[in-house]
């Protein structure tokens, strides 16, 4: 169902015979349902039906995640008409609508306690009569007039641990397929959504039996999904939601681990063909809610500013480290970044920590990058650790192609190095291993690539620390978040050499010098040294 090759649906697959394996389900392994706090909006979800049959909308969902549906009203079967190869491949725009045939899907927000904001679409409004629940519908669209409709909110599933922790909106992180087909013959490949158009980046399941497939070139796909067997995490879908086991249908298993994370798997085999599939998704919770407060709330360290935590002498003015940047201080904290040392780019940093009043699901840090004339390049959501360091970071691109987004994750040891990112693209996974206070090797995951490094005697008394150019760290914007002072501490002292070690061979050899506002390179064997990195203080 996840193919990207030869485009093989849902649909396609149960034309041939399906076989089901359970995943991680059997008599001799314990069957664990992580215990997940429930979603952010987990109180006002569910999904409201409209009666009157003059209106243009059949239907309105609010998602437990904050993600919203709208279905159009169409003389054609609504998921029928959305009809595509390959469920689980493609990725999202996050915080704005997007429609696809009959079907607008987007993120809301609560205005009030009966009213909803769908952005990109409109506002709507819930009724209720007295006690006899929600009854009639608002409806204010961005543009034309406002509409009044009745409405029955949809039968709803049981209460159970595995149904609530299902029923929210996942991000995809990876796909991992493999099989044999007549056109690629045997295949094994494992891909994100960043890597190819056309993958599979959200899914949404919903208590109303919804099953939303969200792609990365806004292609949705709008099913309806219940349990087959529960007992072995085994659901099936449909596309038309009769249930008469037929080609509008099929199965697959779903898995839970801890940190948020869901496991989706499936296999089939033809054996007319001999063609078999079998298929690994993995996905984390989208905008998971934080502690219910009983255990495990963090509390953000306030005593001293991030910029203070980290750096101990003088500040940074200027840095050109693959790009040139100029920052901003104020009291205590980076508030603004020139990227390209002009206005070509801003970002700008909040705090949101700061504020007794910030509610448990907004982040601890936001930074947001601005192209000249205003629009928004990209936005992050930075989540703090108890030590002060970004712990999660959620981010959202915005391009001409509608945009993209990825998670973050960052683990520190006591004293508040990092020793393990997981940048969220193209497999750039980091481990860190640090000596003394220095940082003396880079792992880079799943790639049998590592660089070690040797240092002088000089203390690194600005705390400098270059990812890109010497660390062989591709961490693009998640830079900015070590000259917060939110990334960690820096080495005591100032890098002398690397070594490169990749795939079985030695690759290169480099050597550093230090000067006051530059760092200078030069390979094994040359004799010249080369400007590698400028920078400048702060008066």
């Amino acid at each position: 169902m996840w193919k990207k090759y030869c485009k093989i649906s849902f649909l396609v697959l149960l034309t041939v015979l399906v076989v089901p394996c359970f995943f991680s389900c059997s008599d001799d392994s314990e069957d664990v349902v992580v215990n997940m706090n429930p979603p952010q909006y987990e109180s006002v979800s569910g999904k409201y039906e409209i009666t009157d049959s003059s209106s243009p909308y059949a239907s309105v969902e609010l998602g437990a995640s904050g993600d919203y549906i709208v279905i159009k009203r169409s003389s054609s079967n609504t998921a029928s008409s959305l009809k595509k190869e390959n469920l689980f491949s493609r990725k999202s725009p996050a915080s704005r609508a997007v429609t696809y045939g009959n079907v607008v899907y987007g993120t809301y927000t609560p205005i009030d306690n009966e009213s909803f904001n769908l952005e990109g679409f409109g506002v709507i409004q819930l009724k209720s009569d007295g006690g006899q629940g929600i009854t009639d519908i608002t409806i204010k669209p961005d543009s034309g007039n406002e509409m009044n409709f009745t409405v029955k909110k949809a039968e709803t599933m049981g209460d159970d641990e595995l149904t609530n922790a299902l029923c929210r909106t996942w991000k995809v992180l990876k796909i991992h397929e493999k099989g044999y087909d007549s056109y690629d013959g045997e295949y094994d490949d494992t891909y994100t959504p960043n890597d190819y158009d056309g993958v599979i980046s959200e899914v949404m399941f919903s208590k109303s039996g919804t099953f939303l497939s969200f792609y990365n070139d806004n292609e949705i796909e709008a099913h309806f999904w219940k349990w087959e067997n529960q007992g072995e995490h085994q659901i099936r879908y449909s596309w038309d939601n009769v249930w008469n086991n037929d080609d509008e249908e099929g199965n697959f298993t779903v898995n839970f681990s801890s940190d948020n994370k869901l496991t989706i798997y499936e296999y089939y085999r033809d054996y007319e063909t001999d063609e078999w599939y079998e298929s690994t998704v993995e996905l984390v919770e989208k905008n998971p809610s934080e502690s219910n407060g009983e255990e495990g709330d963090i509390t953000v360290p306030t005593d001293k500013t991030p910029v203070e935590r980290v750096f101990t002498g003088k500040l940074v003015d200027e840095v050109d480290d693959h790009g040139l940047d100029k920052f901003i201080y104020e009291n205590g904290f980076l508030t603004q970044v020139l990227s390209g040392g002009s206005d070509e780019y801003r970002i700008t940093f909040e705090y949101n920590y700061l504020n007794p009043n910030k509610s448990a699901s907004d982040p601890d840090v936001r930074y947001t990058k601005e192209r000249a004339d205003g629009s928004v390049a990209y936005v992050y959501d930075v989540w703090l650790n108890e030590l002060g360091f970004a712990e999660r970071i959620d981010s959202e691109h915005y391009n001409d192609y509608g945009g993209f987004d990825f998670q973050s994750t960052c683990e520190y040891d006591e004293e508040g190095h990092l020793v393990y990112m997981n940048e969220g693209r193209e497999e750039r996974e980091y481990s860190l291993t640090w000596t003394d206070g220095d940082l003396v090797c880079v792992d880079r995951l799943n790639h049998n690539h590592t660089t070690n490094f040797t240092y002088s005697e000089m203390s690194n008394d600005n705390n400098l620390m270059f990812f890109y150019d010497i660390y062989d760290m591709d961490l693009e914007e998640l830079k900015y978040l070590y000259w917060a002072g939110l990334l960690g501490v820096s080495p005591k002292h100032l890098v002398a050499s690397s070594y490169i070690h990749s795939d079985g061979y030695d690759h290169s050899y480099e050597e550093y010098k230090w000067e006051a506002d530059k760092v200078l390179s030069k390979d094994d064997g040359e004799s010249d040294w080369t400007e590698e990195i400028l920078f400048s203080f702060a008066e």
